[in-house]
């Protein structure tokens, strides 16, 4: 018995070298390898009503509003080697009385990759994925010539859709903000609802012709991920933004792609907060001009860090 008491002490002191034997002197030294986990959960949601007494035109209509945001964010890190994992989704619902339910926000972000760190600095080799796209069907909706409601089918799951994969360079500005710079990108335009080029009445959209489910084409690539950061006591920011060119067409600054997605949060009482996010979108396939959008909303929310 005395014998195995030695030969697991010496299995434990040879294997774990934060514990020393001597007392007077207890000098930890730092693990050579450490995991560490670092997951940001957050969510929000506000509802609204709306109620019109004799209104004045036929358009004013009873109608309720629905509509939430989550976000999540995680980092593993082992020495040098770091996983990343950010999901965004929203959506909103706005249901109109005795007429039709709209979805007016749907989309979703997912974004995986894996970086190896350069010696001792911020910098970081990396390799990622990220694709963007909706879940639902999503329709326009106006009146023929007698006065019927019509819809006609815009967009759909992976209708269009857009896949990124990336070769290059990452930095680590802090533990949960980083900028990716792709040096090899691979970007694929997806359409695989074909309905909607009927219902469009068009023979091209988002860049592909009518038949083509996919279109790949290879560039560079230029990522800023910013999930839900506390900067003061009341005020949270929050940015996932990306610019893409085609390897062909980096010296025409009109056919660069970006889209960015900002939020601006002011935390009152305990779980509410008030809520600027503005959207920020050109592709020369979608259209000849930057579109804007500004979402001002104020509801409940949970985050597990703040």
């Amino acid at each position: 018995m005395l014998l195995v008491g030695i030969l697991v002490s010496a299995f434990v002191i040879s294997n774990y070298p934060l514990y020393s034997q001597d007392t007077c002197n207890q000098t930890k030294t730092k693990p050579s390898r450490q995991l560490t986990a670092v997951t940001v959960i957050d969510f929000f949601t506000t509802f609204t009503g709306v109620r019109y007494l004799n209104g004045y035109t036929t358009s004013e209509k009873n109608n309720l509003n629905f509509y939430y945001n989550f976000t999540l964010n995680n980092k593993i890190k082992a020495g040098k080697l770091a996983i990343t994992n950010y999901y965004y989704t929203d959506l909103g619902i706005r249901d109109y009385q005795d007429s039709i339910t709209v979805i007016s926000d749907d989309q979703f972000i997912i974004k995986n990759a894996v970086a190896c760190q350069f010696l001792k600095s911020k910098f970081s080799f990396s390799l990622g994925t990220n694709s963007k796209s909706q879940y639902f069907r999503h329709y326009e909706y106006g009146t023929d010539t007698a006065g019927n409601i019509t819809r006609t089918l815009f967009t759909a799951y992976q209708s269009p859709g857009y896949r990124n994969f990336s070769c290059g360079i990452r930095y680590d500005v802090s533990e949960k903000v980083s900028i990716e710079f792709g040096l090899v990108n691979g970007k694929t335009t997806l359409m695989k609802n074909q309905d909607i080029y009927e219902s469009r009445n068009t023979k091209k959209l988002y860049g592909l012709e009518k038949g083509t489910k996919k279109k790949s084409e290879s560039g560079f690539n230029l990522l800023l991920t910013i999930p839900p950061n506390k900067i003061s006591k009341n005020l949270i920011f929050e940015n996932f933004s990306q610019i893409n060119v085609n390897r062909a067409d980096l010296d025409c600054i009109k056919y660069y792609k970006f889209d960015i997605n900002n939020a601006i949060h002011y935390i009152f009482l305990k779980h509410f907060r008030l809520t600027l996010r503005t959207l920020c979108r050109y592709d020369l396939n979608t259209g000849k001009r930057v579109t804007v959008i500004h979402h001002l909303s104020a509801g409940f929310y949970l985050n597990n860090t703040f």
